[in-house]
């Protein structure tokens, strides 16, 4: 998979504003369909802000959604409508759940030990075209890394290696009326076994690693929330700040999401 889409010529440009960015950091694991639903939902939430339709939060307009996914594998737009009903039902087997997504890329894994984190942000606040939003992904989860000891780079294919052919992390977003929603997936002491029964992204000669590979030790997502939320801070030069979901939505939409 080329990724010429996510290279980014533009000078770095300052935000137009320094409001911080708030981040939830969801307990637990998640099942896939219900974080598709939260970020649904924040997606409409950061859009009613910018039309001026809610005025009354308190919580930061944009907001990072940190978090680990039940075992899921799923395909994004390149391939969406493709997969095979017998592929389907083979992955479905092994235990794990399986999506069709609208994010970009190909097939993947996501499930306990990968640190997921969803951006919900207008880009237009960033100055950011959104192939100068993935670059600015990719060095986000290249910084992180490098707090670990880790060499990461972006190569001529999507995602974050180590190297020319091992993958640390996955990134598909998708933008709706400038907002951004799905993101990251930075392995972190995921069992990379679940790797096997894909091609991941569509790259069969390519491999998988992780942070605790990597280091020779194990290194859980919670350990890792908190350098990442600092590269996040230094690539989008703005400050997170934790926030309650009960402060981000309302009590209806909490219920409907069982959270």
């Amino acid at each position: 998979m080329n990724r010429l889409y996510s290279t980014c010529s533009n000078g770095v440009l300052k935000p137009l504003n320094q409001n911080p960015i708030g981040y939830l950091s969801l307990p637990g694991l998640v099942k896939y369909d219900k974080a598709l639903q939260l970020q649904s939902a924040l997606v409409a939430r950061r859009h009613h802000i910018t039309q001026g339709l809610l005025t009354t939060t308190t919580a930061p307009a944009d907001i990072i959604c940190f978090l680990e996914h039940t075992p899921t594998f799923t395909a994004g737009r390149r391939i969406r409508g493709k997969t095979e009903i017998e592929e389907e039902a083979r992955l479905r087997k092994l235990g794990a759940d399986y999506f069709e997504t609208m994010r970009g890329g190909q097939i993947t894994f996501h499930g306990p030990g990968q640190l997921i984190a969803y951006p919900i942000l207008d880009i237009r606040d960033y100055q950011l075209n959104v192939r100068c939003y993935v670059s600015r992904l990719e060095k986000t989860i290249i910084d992180c890394c490098g707090k670990y000891g880790i060499k990461a780079n972006t190569t001529e294919n999507t995602g974050v290696w180590v190297g020319e052919n091992d993958k640390i992390a996955a990134l598909g977003v998708h933008l709706q009326r400038y907002v951004s929603s799905h993101g990251l997936a930075l392995n972190c002491n995921v069992d990379l076994s679940w790797f096997e029964h894909i091609v991941p992204c569509g790259l069969s000669e390519k491999k998988v690693t992780s942070i605790s590979k990597e280091t020779h030790q194990d290194i859980n997502p919670t350990q890792v929330i908190p350098n990442l939320v600092e590269s996040f801070e230094t690539l989008f030069e703005k400050k997170l700040v934790s926030v309650n979901i009960k402060d981000v939505l309302p009590e209806k939409t909490r219920i409907e999401l069982d959270l």
